[in-house]
């Protein structure tokens, strides 16, 4: 939640809101984001097989960058454990399997929860979006078999084919058959 903080202005409010102590943005609340396909995507030019990655943001200022990792996430607080990650603690860029340039957008309005969405979906790829407060930080994809995404869709329709896990906050963003 936003709660009335301050957070994509100068660099020490961004630092001291989202990445609180942080070498990077675990993009979410508390337990780590994961991002979970079972169709193969394509992000930046890079195929990312079926499987749970977690997610991040290398947050600068005016130029983010969207990282996907193959760091597992835990659900509660180990400060003993190193082989999985609570948030963005520990983190070390040695499991990243992509980093790509997000746009960033000045939205009208404020969008009080952190939400992740799919946008512009169509049977090739989309976008996948971050909204927070006035900024919404797309990042596109594509199918990497457009026609398996469009045989999924017609056949189970009420099967989820992606998600994304936002910590404690749980789902925020699910796109399903129709």
């Amino acid at each position: 939640m936003k709660n009335g903080r301050g957070l994509w202005g100068p660099a020490p409010t961004r630092a001291k809101a989202a990445l609180v102590g942080t070498p990077i943005w675990r993009t979410g609340a508390d337990v780590s984001t994961q991002l979970n396909t079972e169709l193969p995507l394509v992000i930046g030019g890079k195929t990312l097989q079926p499987n749970v990655y977690t997610l991040f943001i290398d947050l600068k200022d005016n130029k983010w960058t969207f990282v996907v990792t193959t760091w597992p996430a835990v659900q509660h607080w180990d400060p003993n454990n190193k082989t999985e990650l609570w948030g963005s603690y520990f983190y070390t860029p040695d499991k990243d399997v992509l980093r790509v340039p997000m746009r960033l957008e000045k939205q009208p309005h404020s969008t009080e929860e952190l939400t992740w969405e799919f946008l512009d979906m169509s049977n090739s790829g989309g976008l996948m979006a971050l909204l927070w407060d006035k900024v919404l930080a797309p990042v596109p994809f594509e199918f990497a078999k457009p026609s398996d995404f469009a045989f999924k869709r017609s056949r189970a329709p009420a099967t989820s084919w992606w998600t994304v896990f936002c910590g404690a906050q749980g789902v925020q963003a699910l796109e399903r058959g129709r």
